[in-house]
């Protein structure tokens, strides 16, 4: 079996682990090729010969695992693709629900059993009035998302996700903005904290933000935050933590809908990001649609996904 194994070796606490996947993996016979992304490897050409081989892991954070995916999307490689969690949040990793242990990630990618999972394509327009693309697996997003990833970008390395929560604890007083979102039923306008377009979006605590949403639905949700301050978020923090799955109490002081393609224009233009990776420059305008079925991602009997083999 020849097997591209792609890896991160800094995006987090658990990197040092694909060692352990790999001689797990590893049998008489096999070809693995393992490379390092960095200063002179990146995403884009890691991936340039992926179709050649028999498994592809993509080992990393949510932000390597989704530039990687864009790469394998863009190229349309059919490969079983199996998701190795090595960053801070892992939160594509969750969302799939495969056993964490790389004894156990070993046995699923030898096995190969698959499922097809949604991606979304993210456009936006720069400072200068120019289109600009990215594929997202996650969530991508303007307003206090975006602020909170920004500001945890440096200290994700020594607080892991607690960096997160510091994040939202200095930011007290979101900037509000006034959202219009075309989408194929209609047009709706609201004002609020952030707009987010969600893949998925179950985050820590096995909590959905958005209920229903799933990655294998051919779908986006999207979500406005109505204007709060962060300290009166605190009913739908709650409403996480007694009711995961939204399908109870729900979602207070959200405004949702599902498309298959939305624009969204933001005013005034606030910051942007995709599976936390930051768009430092953005003119308010910027739209997703969905691309079905774009990924074989391997799965094991523990995963929420349903497998097609």
């Amino acid at each position: 079996m020849r097997c591209l194994i792609i890896h991160n070796p800094v995006s987090g606490p658990r990197s040092d682990e694909i060692d352990a996947f790999v001689h797990a993996f590893s049998r008489a016979g096999d070809e693995i090729v393992m490379r390092y992304l960095g200063e002179g490897l990146e995403a884009s050409d890691a991936v340039a010969d992926a179709a050649s081989f028999d498994r592809i892991v993509l080992s990393g954070g949510d932000g390597t695992i989704s530039n990687l995916a864009d790469g394998l999307q863009a190229a349309h490689v059919t490969t079983p693709v199996l998701i190795f969690p090595s960053g801070t949040a892992n939160l594509f990793f969750n969302n799939i629900g495969n056993a964490l242990e790389p004894a156990a990630l070993a046995k699923a990618c030898r096995e190969g059993r698959t499922a097809p999972v949604d991606m979304g394509e993210l456009f936006w327009q720069d400072a200068d009035g120019c289109v600009q693309r990215h594929g997202f697996l996650i969530i991508a997003g303007s307003g206090y998302d975006a602020t909170i990833m920004e500001k945890a970008e440096d200290m994700k390395a020594d607080m892991g996700e607690f960096a997160y929560l510091m994040a939202a604890l200095n930011t007290p007083n979101p900037q509000v903005a006034h959202f219009i979102i075309e989408h194929e039923g209609g047009t709706e306008e609201y004002d609020g904290i952030a707009c987010m377009i969600a893949n998925t979006a179950t985050i820590q605590g096995e909590i959905n933000l958005l209920p229903d949403c799933r990655m294998d639905d051919g779908y986006l949700d999207i979500a406005v935050i109505e204007p709060a301050a962060t300290v009166q978020l605190l009913p739908t923090v709650l409403a996480g933590i007694f009711d995961p799955s939204g399908k109870g109490i729900g979602r207070p002081q959200f405004k949702m809908l599902r498309a298959k393609e939305v624009k969204v224009t933001c005013e005034p233009s606030m910051g942007m990001q995709f599976d936390g990776e930051i768009i430092p420059s953005a003119s308010g305008v910027f739209g997703a649609r969905v691309l079905p079925s774009a990924l074989n991602v391997i799965v094991d009997d523990f995963a929420k996904l349903k497998p097609r083999n």
